[in-house]
């Protein structure tokens, strides 16, 4: 321990194409781990098995952080977030953690952070939080009272910086993390000398990230849409809201002449319904899209994690195949295809409930529609009348505003309708039989190689309180 405190800031970097994979119980008892992970880590492989994963817990990292992670996680929700451990030998070295419940317990791949914007921002909310911690159990605040001082700080300086909740930082986190790393990654993947079980796997795996990619696009197109939608809403409800203002003005301006010319009274008074009908309509938009935006950004985060499950498979596949890893690697592969699994049901599903309300958004838009098309008619009675009835001088010049602010609407409501289709169309559930029949083929080439490490197999299912794959045996 005093060679760690010793070392303590001298940082071992993570390469581009290394993964780490572990699993852990209920209780964060190491169950699983790879050779990154004990190369990087300088634990020996049989002293992280059955150890705490805090073992590599590093003193500069909040225990906010930490109680972030374990509530999200007990929640039933996967967790992601940039972490620095401490190695065996006192090296620093820093990652991308990403942890996803299965079973009663956790799988966690991690990798180097890459995606500079974020992991500097990131060091920086921990280095702040820290001394808050520090100083809430300096004036008599126990481990749990301090840990949720450092996580309030943290959520009120991750506001600060744009993200109103920690999800959001994830969400965004993770799908940067992943396409900057593979942008990066050097790692061939192409093996044409490959035979039997071990290609299949590597096979597989690759066209898996095909489907994935495209999966990601999609996505990506989805975001885009859905923050345009919701800004475009939130446009038309300002202007929807001032054209109701201004015809509120037609009314009480005709009210001072109903003597007169009675009929603009019951004109301005149905006008004004009507533009009260298309604000009902309007306002409740921008909060409804922006749930909608974050369920997309959800989806993404779940399609990237689904993208690091799968490299991990590569990385085993490839591992094996140059002669880094030993055999028994092949035992996590089934557990990765559990998680894949996961990764493809939480986004067909996800993908179906945003068409569901992406498509009542869209029926909404088209009702604020047929009331601007019902308030013009109103208008045009409106306008004809006002000449008609010799009070030009008095109601004439609210016309140009009144024009002015529902051509507006009709320009900005037509946009509005062009975006909540697109977002419906891309938003549509996507075919994922592929996928799992994929899934299915590496599930069945891992089943012959962990033939030979059956009782192993299954110690690390039984860890997590998973049923072993049929056949595996």
């Amino acid at each position: 321990m005093l060679d760690r405190k010793a070392r303590l800031g001298q940082e071992r970097r993570v390469g581009v194409d290394e993964l780490f994979f572990s699993c852990t119980d209920r209780k964060g008892v190491i169950t699983a781990a790879n050779s990154v992970f004990a190369r990087l880590s300088a634990f020996p492989r049989n002293e992280l098995m059955g150890a705490p994963h805090n073992l590599i817990r590093n003193p500069m990292m909040p225990a906010g952080a930490f109680k972030l992670m374990w509530d999200t996680l007990l929640g039933g929700k996967p967790f992601a977030a940039y972490v620095r451990n401490l190695a065996k030998d006192g090296f620093d070295y820093q990652v991308f953690a990403t942890v996803t419940p299965m079973g009663s317990g956790f799988l966690s791949v991690r990798s180097s952070p890459r995606f500079d914007p974020l992991w500097n921002a990131a060091g920086s909310l921990y280095g702040q939080t820290l001394p808050i911690e520090q100083q809430a159990k300096q004036v008599g605040a126990n481990r749990s009272q301090s840990a949720t001082a450092g996580l309030n700080a943290l959520a009120g300086m991750l506001d600060n910086a744009g993200f109103p909740s920690y999800d959001e930082f994830m969400y965004t986190a993770l799908p940067a993390e992943t396409q900057t790393r593979v942008s990066l990654s050097g790692r061939r993947t192409f093996r044409p000398e490959a035979r039997g079980d071990i290609a299949d796997i590597l096979n597989n795996a690759v066209a898996m990230d095909e489907h994935i990619y495209e999966l990601m696009g999609r996505l990506d197109s989805l975001q885009h849409l859905a923050e345009s939608l919701q800004g475009g809403s939130k446009q038309l409800g300002g202007t929807v809201a001032s054209l109701a203002q201004v015809t509120h003005v037609a009314l009480e301006a005709s009210q001072g002449v109903a003597a007169h010319a009675p009929i603009l009274v019951s004109t301005a008074n149905a006008m004004t319904q009507v533009g009260a009908g298309a604000e009902q309509v309007v306002e409740p938009l921008p909060d409804r899209l922006k749930q909608v935006r974050l369920g997309v950004m959800e989806l993404r985060f779940r399609i990237a994690l689904a993208q690091l499950h799968n490299d991990m498979v590569i990385n085993f596949a490839l591992e094996n195949l140059d002669g880094f890893a030993p055999p028994e690697g092949f035992v996590y592969v089934p557990l990765l295809c559990y998680a894949l699994a996961d990764d493809v049901e939480a986004v067909s599903s996800g993908l179906e409930g945003a068409q569901q309300v992406l498509t009542d958004v869209a029926q909404h838009v088209e009702s604020a529609g047929a009331s601007l098309g019902q308030f013009q008619k109103f208008l045009s009675a409106w306008r004809i009348q006002v000449p008609r009835y010799g009070v030009s001088s008095h109601l004439g010049p609210l016309v140009g505003p009144i024009d002015q602010q529902l051509h507006r609407s009709h320009e900005e409501l037509s946009s509005l309708r062009n975006l909540a289709r697109a977002c419906v169309a891309e938003a549509r559930p996507f075919d994922r039989v592929p996928m799992e029949e994929i899934l299915g083929r590496i599930n069945a080439a891992s089943r012959h190689l962990i033939s030979d490490n059956y009782d192993q197999t299954q110690a690390v299912f039984n860890s997590i309180g998973l049923v072993m794959p049929k056949g595996a045996r």
